[in-house]
């Protein structure tokens, strides 16, 4: 019965809070903030105002003083300083009876303090028929209506219950009044009239106040000020966190000294950092904190995950160290918690398996991610290192004993102390899971796939563990799964048989033999494509028996054709046939130990380093 308008006048705020609105962000607290301030500079400063409100309560009124009391208790403390308080008593019929009785709405009326002087009594304006409607500033004050008197200004108005005179009863023809029992108003109530509005009678002023037109100017020229400060304090604040970031405790890695009050000292070992001190060490808590890291660049991509270039805060913007962060997708989080779970083990630490970090939670919903954080190794996969680089023999002893031993110490059931450790298989072993540190060495990654040798799992659970991996580097009984799952030491060799395969890419890049062709991965020369499928490499390697050609120029040098007798060892079409991990690590480690005599021939037909001889190593002594 009260109009749309006059309820929002009343309600705004109240109905905002059920609807469960709000302006969230740093930028719209902020704004809304400035504004306020603007608005009270603007205003004089008055205490809340409190004030009768109910809805649909029946008045009683003197007809001798024209006062009616509304007949309200409740009473509610208005929100804005300059807000005012209303009442309204309108004309109600009965449908089924057509008498007609009256109401009263009553509550807060925001703004009416700001320009218009405290009015202790609310007198009625009676601009329409029937209806009165008051304005007044102070406590209560619309507890009482005075409407204008009887025989002076209008007819008297009834006790609660009474009959209407007939002065009372609206006639349809009369306009602009609102049809009987409407409660609607001809204007907007929030607005306010106009002076030149023809419904407001003279003196009308008295109740809604002066025109607003300064104090609106004066809000429309403030506003952008406001805004192009909102906007400068809002990039100050972010450069000043770009340049001072926050550095909240983080989870524990690296080597872990406990001080005895539940922090680590963590140093940061085996690290590729961009800081000045290698060694920076940070005191950190045990506790499931976000890390303070800053993603750089994005530096490779993968079916389930990318991998990013990131620094890890330490104290401060100038003290950081380089971290790989892999962050799954919403829809990967299985990948990433068995990743997780491999590299949680604490077993695992070791100088040839990459060193892992943390594992976090991100975002939210559809944004949701999954991170991974562990070293990172700016030469980095082994595939791209070939690609780049030609290998000395050196390097190339190197490179391959310390893949062996990753591999070896993954397979392995005890750890570097001797404690019982859970032998792993990779299963995923190539070119591009291989990292190349920065002396030199490599370390295993990418454990995705990885599988927990558990001797306790029953068979059938490794029911479907066979055949995974990328076709190029599977082995024989992986391609035709046919792997024997009751012992557990098939999963370790279908590792090895990838490993003879990297060990031959590295091979095949080396420079002792003379002349090097470009890097390809194994069997490029024996396949149409780049993304050979599980058929196309049962044709190769199943029906055709092949493998990676072992060129006669290996032969020829002692120490080559030793690396080609491990390599052939390690890719026996029979598994139980093949050697260990650690067996080739021993093997490797043997000719690390002997020391080759070279003479130097001329390079020829060279264009890029014409001056720069080739070595060719023709003999063998022992150290």
């Amino acid at each position: 019965m009260v109009s749309a308008t006059l309820r929002r006048g009343w309600g705004l705020a109240a109905s905002n809070r059920r609807r469960g609105c709000s302006i969230v962000g740093p930028t719209s607290s902020l704004l809304l903030t400035t504004l306020a301030i603007a608005l009270a500079l603007m205003s004089p400063a008055r205490a809340a105002t409190s004030c009768r409100a109910c809805e649909g309560t029946t008045p009683v009124c003197d007809d001798v003083t024209g006062r009616c009391d509304v007949r309200c208790d409740y009473v509610k403390v208005c929100e804005g300083e300059g807000d005012g308080c209303v009442a309204s008593m309108y004309p109600v019929v009965d449908n089924q009876t057509a008498e007609m009785t009256y109401e009263v709405q009553t509550g807060c009326w925001p703004g009416f303090n700001f320009n218009n002087p405290q009015e202790d009594e609310c007198r009625a304006d009676d601009t329409f028929p029937g209806m009165y409607t008051c304005l007044c500033g102070t406590d209560e004050c619309n507890g009482e209506i005075i409407i204008p008197r009887a025989g002076v200004d209008r007819p008297s108005v009834p006790e609660s219950g009474g009959d209407i005179p007939p002065d009372f009863l609206l006639d349809p023809n009369d306009s602009p009044s609102p049809p009987v029992g409407s409660g609607g108003f001809p204007w907007d109530p929030m607005a306010g009239p106009g002076r030149d509005d023809p419904t407001v009678r003279p003196g009308a002023d008295r109740a809604y106040g002066p025109d607003n037109t300064s104090v609106l100017i004066g809000i429309v020229t403030i506003i952008p000020a406001i805004l192009v400060l909102v906007l400068v304090i809002f990039a100050a604040y972010v450069l000043y966190r770009r340049r001072h970031p926050k550095t909240p405790p983080s989870s524990i890695f690296g080597t872990k000294l406990e001080d005895g009050n539940g922090n680590y000292q963590i140093k940061l070992d085996d690290f590729d950092s961009e800081v000045a001190d290698p060694s920076l060490e940070n005191t950190l808590n045990h506790n499931e904190e976000h890390l303070p890291i800053k993603l750089d660049t994005s530096v490779g991509k993968g079916r389930f995950a990318e991998v990013w270039k990131g620094k890890l805060f330490q104290e401060s913007e100038d003290r950081f160290v380089t971290v790989a962060v892999k962050i799954f997708r919403y829809d990967e989080k299985q990948s990433w918690q068995r990743e997780k779970d491999i590299f949680s083990d604490p077993a695992l630490k070791h100088p040839n398996i990459l060193d892992f970090l943390t594992a976090e939670e991100r975002g939210s919903g559809i944004d949701r991610q999954y991170w991974l954080i562990t070293s990172y190794h700016s030469n980095g996969c082994l595939r791209a290192y070939l690609g780049r680089h030609v290998l000395s023999w050196e390097q190339l002893i190197v490179m391959s004993q310390t893949t062996a031993a990753g591999l070896a110490y993954l397979h392995a059931d005890r750890a570097t102390d001797g404690a019982a450790k859970m032998p792993i298989a990779h299963r995923d072993v190539k070119s591009s899971n291989v990292l190349v540190k920065s002396d030199g060495t490599c370390c295993l990654a990418d454990f995705g796939l990885a599988l927990n040798l558990d001797p306790t799992i029953r068979v059938e659970e490794y029911a479907n563990s066979g055949q995974v991996g990328t076709p190029r580097y599977m082995a024989p009984e992986a391609l035709e799964s046919r792997v024997n799952l009751v012992n557990l030491e098939s999963f370790k060799q279908i590792d090895v048989y990838a490993m003879a395969l990297v060990l031959w890419e590295m091979l095949a890049r080396c420079e002792v033999t003379g002349d090097v062709a470009p890097y390809q991965p194994a069997y490029a020369d024996k396949l149409s494509g780049d993304h050979p499928g599980i058929d196309t490499m049962k044709d190769v390697v199943i029906r055709g028996r092949e493998r990676p050609d072992i060129p006669p120029g290996w032969l020829v040098h002692q120490g080559l054709c030793r690396m080609s007798e491990i390599i052939e060892d390690c890719w026996d079409h029979d598994g139980e046939a093949r050697i260990t991990a650690s067996c080739a690590e021993e093997r490797i480690n043997e000719l690390q130990k002997r020391q080759f005599t070279a003479i130097m021939i001329d390079s020829e037909d060279d264009e890029k380093e014409p001056l720069r001889p080739k070595t060719r190593y023709i003999e063998e002594t022992d150290v």
